[in-house]
């Protein structure tokens, strides 16, 4: 059976008053027509980048917001954003990935949808990948996207020499590197944020390879890295990861028109840190768009199918999940990496996309109707994922090497969780609105 983990906050945790603000806002949302109250805080429309470049990052976004009550999530690809998706939403977040991909990707047209979603009042929230990417380029596709002029810390001509996970250490930025000292956590100390609900002074999330601003040009800085934990992980000599982070900035917020790009190296995202998690939630209630459009809170359901139908779809779905689990698991008892773009991946990560669908079964699965069409095409792609996730172990048991798959799979796999996550968070949403189960 599928695991039943609850994705609401625990009683107490930093979670809860964000959670308890924001259903609020949802059922007062819901009740008055799609009009917020006056004075109360904004329940704003949510889309989550996963198209090309994306890595799986994102979906700690999704782990996070639902934790904060935040479910008027939407996700979104190069294509959509190309073509004025961004409009209809109020906040773009970006995670971590190939930053070289995600610009390549969104191209010139991505680029001017960008500006103007944030000369309109939208959000831009980008962490490691994604902080990196509105940063001032002279190198293309970058180029496209000097929205900050900040400087970083962590460039360097002449690459120090790693001590521990060389392949996680660095990346070529033309004719220099961009470098890694630590992974995992760091303590950041806030500076300039103020906050409606919760204030914290310190936080502590994960370094995954993101930037540290030597200067933030003409962004102000919103918190300092101010030192590393006993779960700090040095890829290179402590005193070089001391001198390239401690009193850099790790966050930075720039105006850009009536919206703001807030830029974080660390992952302020990751599920596992509340406190930092609740920074996001705080730059989230700061969007300047107005939103009074009940389709911000629901979508259409779309065509219906009868319930033995829905139910034998349902099935066969749960069934291809589990299948694709039991031979991702088998994967992650094997030594096997991928090179895709610029990024490293790694068998556990097929396990993360899988594991985000699979703990939410029960609540997918309580829908009663529509979504016909949706839930035909999550059937096909998870009948694919599990194809292409045997193959690559049929490959590794015979020896060979299979990276084209392992690309298309991840590719697959972003597709699927984005399609089953957007039913989710409608039948979510449509529980708390109808029923008040939470």
């Amino acid at each position: 059976m599928p695991s039943r983990t609850k994705h609401t906050p625990a009683e107490g945790s930093s979670y809860q008053p964000y959670y308890s603000a924001n259903i609020k806002s949802l059922l007062r949302i819901s009740a008055a027509g799609g009009s917020a109250a006056s004075g109360a805080l904004p329940y704003p429309a949510i889309c989550i980048y996963c198209g090309p470049g994306a890595s799986h990052s994102w979906l700690w976004f999704v782990d996070m917001l639902e934790a904060m009550g935040f479910l008027n999530i939407a996700f979104i690809n190069e294509r959509e954003i190309q073509a004025g998706g961004l409009s209809r939403h109020d906040a773009l977040l970006i995670s971590g990935g190939d930053t070289f991909a995600i610009a390549a990707a969104l191209g010139e047209a991505g680029a001017r949808e960008l500006t103007r979603f944030l000369r309109g009042g939208g959000i831009y929230i980008g962490s490691c990948a994604g902080a990196y990417l509105p940063l001032n380029s002279s190198l293309s596709p970058l180029n496209l996207f000097n929205y900050v002029s900040a400087k970083i810390s962590n460039l360097a001509g002449n690459l120090p020499t790693p001590g521990v996970l060389p392949e996680k250490f660095s990346t070529p930025y033309g004719c220099r590197y961009v470098f890694h000292p630590v992974r995992e956590e760091v303590i950041m100390r806030i500076i300039d944020f103020p906050s409606r609900l919760q204030q914290y002074t310190e936080v502590t999330a994960p370094l995954y390879g993101g930037p540290a601003f030597l200067t933030p040009g003409d962004a102000r800085t919103v918190a300092l890295y101010r030192g590393f934990t006993p779960q700090t992980l040095y890829l290179a000599d402590p005193q070089l990861a001391h001198d390239t982070l401690v009193g850099r900035a790790a966050i930075i917020a720039k105006p850009v028109g009536a919206g703001t790009m807030y830029l974080s190296g660390p992952h302020l995202e990751h599920p596992r840190y509340p406190p930092a998690n609740t920074l996001i939630a705080e730059m989230l209630y700061g969007s300047g768009k107005e939103h009074g459009d009940t389709a911000a809170c629901t979508r259409p359901e779309g065509e219906t199918c009868s319930s033995g139908t829905r139910d034998r779809l349902l099935r066969n779905i749960r069934s291809e999940l589990s299948n694709s689990r039991i031979a991702a698991l088998a994967l992650e008892r094997t030594p096997l990496q991928w090179q895709i773009g610029r990024k490293v991946y790694e068998p556990e990560k097929i396990s993360l996309f899988l594991e985000a669908m699979w703990s939410r079964w029960d609540i997918f699965a309580s829908q009663k109707s529509g979504h016909e069409h949706e839930l035909y095409a999550i059937y096909d792609l998870a009948k694919e994922v599990t194809r292409l996730v045997r193959c690559i172990q049929q490959s590794t048991a015979s020896g060979t090497d299979d990276p084209a798959s392992a690309e298309e799979l991840f590719e697959r796999l972003k597709v699927l969780a984005a399609s089953f996550l957007t039913i989710y968070c409608d039948v979510r949403k449509s529980r708390i609105i109808h029923g008040g189960a939470t």
